[in-house]
């Protein structure tokens, strides 16, 4: 096809001219309205095809919608060694700009980019990214998983099998109690009876501030230009999770000095070691990124396995082995020999990831699906949607661990013939590149750690008639009808 500027405007503009931009959904009568991201996506590629293009608005980059994975490569491949992720312009202005006195210049893996990302990435990588550094909690974050179960124990009716309490709200108060341990190696009682007030306000702030987020960095806001009375109140809570972080960090900082004999030093510790500035804002970047993520992901997959009982049998068929007894602990030798239950997180991330595609601002000119992508403009590469299409799994809607598994794993795989897709950058979960999620092994072993624990002790069942419904904030979060049936399992 011909090339061009003047191509590409003319055939966005034909292909576009109906559309009410990003946010029809909030129009009252716009084929949109009220849609959480997996939905709009879906719409969106029904109405305009596997490639479309939504024009900027507020100084936003253009963005291109992709369902192509060969899109997907080309984007990757040339990403180059800085890969540009625009995602939280306002927590780059909190930090630069507004409060410069407690940041010095550093904004973090999430907004900063170039050489300034490349330079705190390449100190955090050997301490988040290797396996045997992040397995060095498995013991305390065991711990964690028993003391929720234990709480959920005293929750549990006995006769009914129900919760009395919010369980999702109750897993983000252990995914908070654990990555508060691997960051700063400290407990915050989110499990006991007394927990401690400002770990539990803080808490509250991370849901509002991914609430603020949606609002003032995906939805178009005139925040760049003017500072209206709701982004002051976001502001304040950047202050708020600012002040309660830094006296956590103070306080740990101070009790390391007292304990220089322990062997499992902390992701604060080990950073200290190499630069105070980014130890302490990448402590801060766990903190806000570790509850609301890895509890919604943890969520979703025990929905699946409730779902599917059959798997569920078969998964504590292995956990059975692995911890005869309830009170058995998870080890670094046990836990080597589990595929099924690594199979089973896959399989359910495949189905429900916690965000709808991943994101690039193009750093040269592109053609993706024949077309020219001018440089700097915005590609959204729509992997959940592939990942639940039989194009690339086959019997994409069932849920089947099975196709995770190698043949001489899975004896009864061939009910599941070519299961799993040949292309790689289909199912990315947590990205890909040198911006791979840098907390995708910390939050993988919490969520192995606590399913393994629930679902030794628990046979889980889906109680409500419909399906797990999800609201968009940055990222995908159950919400609505959430009940769980958990019945002791007998062994």
């Amino acid at each position: 096809m011909a090339t061009g500027q003047a191509v590409w405007r003319n055939t966005w503009s034909k292909r576009l001219e109906n559309v009410i931009l990003f946010y029809a959904r909030r129009n009252p009568i716009g084929a949109l309205r009220n849609t959480n991201l997996i939905q709009m996506n879906r719409r969106m590629r029904e109405m305009y095809g596997d490639i479309y293009c939504i024009p900027g608005m507020m100084g936003k980059p253009n963005v291109v919608f992709t369902y192509n994975p060969e899109d997907f490569e080309m984007t990757y491949r040339n990403e180059g060694v800085w890969p540009i992720r625009i995602g939280l312009e306002s927590l780059n202005y909190y930090r630069k700009t507004h409060r410069p006195d407690v940041f010095k210049g550093v904004g973090g893996l999430v907004s900063d980019q170039g050489q300034d990302w490349a330079d705190i990435r390449n100190k955090v990588n050997p301490v988040l990214m290797k396996v045997q550094n992040v397995r060095q909690n498995l013991p305390q974050l065991d711990q964690i998983s028993k003391e929720f179960i234990d709480k959920l124990e005293t929750q549990r009716n006995p006769e009914t099998h129900t919760l009395s309490t919010d369980f999702h709200n109750q897993l983000k108060m252990w995914a908070f109690e654990s990555i508060s341990f691997v960051a700063l190696n400290t407990r915050m009682g989110l499990l006991s009876d007394n927990p401690d007030p400002n770990a539990d306000l803080l808490a509250k702030h991370m849901g509002d501030f991914f609430n603020y987020s949606f609002q003032y960095d995906v939805q178009p806001s005139i925040w760049p230009f003017y500072k209206t009375a709701g982004f002051q109140k976001f502001l304040k809570t950047y202050d708020d999770i600012t002040e309660i972080t830094s006296n956590y960090i103070e306080t740990a900082m101070k009790r390391f000095g007292n304990d220089e004999d322990r062997k499992t030093k902390c992701v604060l510790e080990q950073l200290l070691a190499l630069n105070k500035k980014v130890a302490v804002t990448m402590v801060m970047d766990m903190l806000m990124a570790g509850i609301d993520t890895t509890s919604s992901a943890c969520l979703t997959i025990l929905y699946h396995l409730a779902r599917n009982p059959s798997k569920q049998e078969k998964l504590r068929r292995e956990l059975l082995r692995i911890m005869p007894s309830p009170k058995d602990s998870l080890t670094d030798l046990n836990t080597k020999n589990m595929p099924y239950l690594r199979a089973c997180i896959k399989e359910g991330l495949r189905i429900t990831s916690i965000t709808p595609g991943n994101f690039r601002i193009t750093p040269k000119d592109l053609v993706l699906s024949g077309y020219q992508v001018p440089r700097g403009t915005g590609v959204l590469m729509g992997v959940l949607e592939l990942s639940n299409s039989d194009d690339y799994f086959a019997q994409s809607s069932e849920f089947l661990p099975e196709r995770w598994l190698k043949s001489d794993l899975a004896p009864d795989i061939q009910a599941c013939p070519a299961a799993r897709t040949r292309n790689p950058f289909v199912y990315l979960p947590f990205g890909f590149g040198p911006r791979t999620c840098i907390g995708k092994r910390i939050a993988e072993l919490e969520i192995e750690t606590l399913l393994a624990r629930l679902l030794r002790r628990y046979k889980v069942s889906w109680m409500p008639e419909t399906a797990m419904e999800y609201e968009s904030t940055i990222i995908l979060s159950p919400c609505g009808d959430i009940r769980f049936k958990f019945e002791p399992v007998g062994r």
